[in-house]
C-alpha cells in the first residue's frame, strides 16, 4: 500500500541564497532561514499524522528538518532519514553534500545515514547516478519517488531542494524547464500516489495542498488564486 500521502518541503534560507553565491560549499542556514522554520514548526498541520522525516543530506536540509519538525521529534523516539535521492540538482559547491562523516559528527544520531553509508557511498560525487544533466535528474527522481511509494509508512516528510523538486513533482516543460513557479523557501506540498499502481509512481497534489497554498491549480504557484482572481 502506498502511502497516504507525502509532504514535500523546501529548505529555509540558507547563505548562498542570501549572498546569490552557490559556491559556497554546503551552506549554513542564515538567521531568517531558522525563522523560517520556527514558523514552519508552528503552522505545519499535520504532526499527528506523519510516521516518518527524510531530509536530504546537505547540511541546509537536514538544518531545516530539525528545526521545523522539532514538535515531532520531541514527541517519541524518533529521527531524520538522509535520503541521498533527495539532494539537489546542480554540483555547484552549495548543493553537493558534505563527508557522510562531518555530517554524522555535526548531527549525530539525531540522523540516521545508513543510506550515505551503506547504500549511496557515492552520494556526494554528482556523477552517474547524482549528475546534474536532465536525464540522470529525471531517472534519481524515479528511483525516489518509487521509494516513497513502497515505504510502509502512512505519511511522509521529505525535506530536499527547488529544482529538484520540479523533477520529483513532474512540474517540467518540453525542455525539462519548470512549468510552474519557483517552491519558496520551507514552502510545503502535499501529494499522493496516483495513479498508486503506476510503474511511474506518479505524484498528484491534494486539494487540501492547494487550498493551504492558496494556489488556483496544482503545480501553481503560491499566491496564484488571487492573482488570477478577476
Amino acid at each position: 500500500m502506498a502511502p497516504r500521502a507525502v509532504h514535500f518541503i523546501r529548505h529555509a534560507e540558507g547563505y548562498h541564497n542570501a549572498e546569490h553565491n552557490e559556491k559556497i560549499p554546503d551552506p549554513d542556514l542564515t538567521p531568517k532561514g531558522k525563522q523560517q522554520c520556527k514558523n514552519l514548526s508552528e503552522t505545519f498541520p499535520f504532526f499527528d499524522r506523519i510516521d516518518l522525516v527524510c531530509a536530504s543530506p546537505i547540511r541546509r536540509t537536514i538544518q531545516t528538518a530539525l528545526i521545523s519538525m522539532e514538535p515531532w521529534l520531541q514527541s517519541g523516539k524518533r529521527n531524520i532519514l538522509a535520503l541521498p535521492l533527495a539532494q539537489e540538482a546542480t554540483s555547484e559547491p552549495a548543493n553537493t553534500p558534505s563527508d557522510v562523516k562531518r555530517l554524522q559528527k555535526e548531527f549525530g544520531d539525531v540522523c540516521d545515514f545508513h543510506r550515505c553509508l551503506d547504500t549511496y557511498t557515492d552520494f556526494n560525487t554528482k556523477e552517474g547516478k547524482w549528475a546534474p544533466d536532465g536525464g540522470s535528474l529525471k531517472a534519481r527522481a524515479l528511483e525516489l519517488r518509487r521509494f516513497l511509494r513502497d515505504r510502509d509508512e502512512e505519511e511522509i516528510v521529505v525535506v530536499s531542494h527547488g529544482d529538484f523538486l520540479h523533477y520529483v513533482s513532474g512540474d517540467l516543460d518540453e525542455n525539462d524547464c519548470q512549468a510552474h513557479g519557483d517552491w519558496q523557501n520551507t514552502e510545503m506540498r502535499s501529494y499522493r500516489f496516483f495513479p498508486v499502481d503506476h510503474e511511474d509512481a506518479l505524484l498528484q497534489e491534494t486539494d487540501e495542498s492547494v487550498k493551504l497554498r492558496d494556489a488556483s491549480a496544482p503545480g501553481q504557484a503560491m499566491g496564484s488564486a488571487k492573482e488570477n482572481t478577476p
